[in-house]
């Protein structure tokens, strides 16, 4: 019996020795919870749209509080950052920290936050006495504190949305799980990290939630949607006609974040694009008549200087139109295989060119001849290429006519490259709804040869 009591108070002892490593261990080395301890009163962490987060803490420690931080980062995100809080010292103490969101057109893009992006936070709490605290992570999504959200789930994807919009809010989840079944399959992404789609049902609600860019492009530009990679985020519109189609395509940007990995911000705009568009659910015929028109006009670019859209808004539209081609062309031709087998290697190699002639056989300039042959045009010249657009030959009207594509565009874009404020990145954007001028009796003159061509005016949109 002497002998079984001994055993049990050895094993009580032991039990609290263990006890109090452990304590010492979460709340500082060789300091005893009991008589040094931190107390965590409350914390608040809210959204101070379109200023940023706000985390609050509230503490009582035995010993003068010393420093508070805060670590969060992206769930996207594998980099984490720390904020300093501010307090005044003693050992009760309110401490407050602002992560800036960037908003409102002051700050760099840097530092744009956009409204749906998830993060995960937690607290490094120090006393005088050597004690510290660690929380467990928790995680917040930041949205725009205007309104009132609620949300429509089926992973990978979630629709915020307010007021009476919840069968446009169906609708648009069910598009976007269209694009992310299809071109997970096409980009060879085995599975699509969760993705969140802050949906707006006005301009003027959602203009306040956009990064800042140029005076000039504000003035012309109509922003529908805008896509944030890095990040999981795509805020839009929510009752435009084509919204399915917007969030279709944008969608198909942050997927093929995931596919391309560290090449994502090496791919030309025209393929970028192109397999946006290749994504797209619901296809109009606007493309198809900004890519007669390039053709007609004499304005289609080599492949290679579509690495970037420039010139007026008449050649960005041309040049999503392009682009949209030439990829429906390159996967229907070659195979979706091809295409993911491609994004695969060019992650090794970051070089289009090169991945291109080790999958495909041919570089950007052999696409952009197999693509003119294709649409009944003849392929560059070497002094062509090398000249403007102006000098691109043109085949005689009465040869076979640009063919349409088999993905088509709601909306013509534009690319531009946003940072995030967490990791640096490309956020796809989409935008504008403004009109831009291509006069119908000029198409119409234009495209004499072949037949009446319905008028559509072309619009306008950004995406990254």
């Amino acid at each position: 019996m002497g002998v079984e009591v001994r055993i049990v108070r050895w094993i009580m002892g032991l039990s609290v020795f263990i006890g109090v490593i452990l304590a010492s261990t979460f709340l500082g080395v060789g300091v005893r919870a009991e008589d040094e301890g931190i107390l965590i009163v409350s914390v608040e962490v809210s959204s101070q749209f379109p200023d940023g987060i706000s985390f609050r803490i509230s503490l009582k420690s035995q010993s003068a509080i010393d420093d508070i931080r805060v670590f969060y980062k992206s769930m996207r995100s594998g980099i984490t950052s720390y904020g300093l809080l501010e307090f005044d010292a003693g050992t009760e103490v309110q401490a407050y920290y602002l992560l800036d969101a960037g908003s409102g057109g002051e700050r760099g893009l840097g530092a744009f936050v956009p409204p749906g992006s998830r993060f995960e936070y937690s607290f490094e709490i120090k006393n005088k006495s050597g004690v510290v605290l660690r929380t467990q992570p928790k995680e917040f999504v930041y949205l725009d504190s205007r309104f009132e959200w609620r949300s429509i789930a089926q992973e990978p994807l979630t629709v915020y949305h307010y007021g009476p919009t919840d069968k446009r809010a169906e609708d648009i989840l069910q598009a976007s799980l269209r694009a992310v079944e299809r071109m997970s399959r096409v980009l060879g992404v085995e599975k699509v990290q969760p993705i969140n789609i802050v949906a707006y049902n006005n301009y003027r609600h959602m203009v306040v939630a956009l990064p800042p860019r140029p005076q000039a492009i504000s003035q012309d530009l109509v922003t529908e949607g805008q896509a944030f990679a890095n990040l999981g985020v795509l805020m839009m519109l929510a009752f435009n006609e084509d919204a399915e189609g917007v969030a279709s395509h944008e969608i198909t940007h942050i997927v093929l974040d995931d596919a391309a990995g560290q090449a994502y911000n090496i791919l030309p705009m025209w393929l970028n694009e192109g397999l946006a568009e290749y994504g797209n659910v619901l296809p109009t015929e606007d493309y198809d008549e900004a890519l007669l028109y390039g053709a007609y006009t004499r304005r289609l670019k080599p492949l290679w200087h579509l690495r970037t859209f420039v010139g007026d808004p008449n050649d960005v539209i041309i040049g999503y139109g392009q682009a949209r081609s030439v990829v429906a062309y390159l996967i229907n031709t070659y195979g979706e295989e091809k295409m993911a087998q491609f994004l695969k290697e060019l992650q090794d190699i970051l070089s289009i060119d090169r991945t291109m002639m080790q999958v495909y056989g041919f570089d950007q300039r052999g696409l952009d001849s197999e693509w003119r042959v294709h649409l009944g045009l003849r392929p560059l010249k070497v002094a062509d290429a090398a000249g403007e657009p102006d000098s691109l030959g043109l085949a005689p009207a009465t040869e076979e006519t640009p063919e349409a594509s088999d993905t088509q565009t709601p909306m013509p874009k534009e690319d531009d490259t946003q940072s995030d404020p967490i990791s640096p990145g490309c956020s796809g954007v989409s935008g504008s709804s403004s009109r831009i001028g291509v006069d119908p009796f000029i198409l119409l003159l234009l495209a004499g040869p072949i037949g009446f061509l319905p008028f559509r005016r072309f619009t306008r949109r950004r995406k990254v």
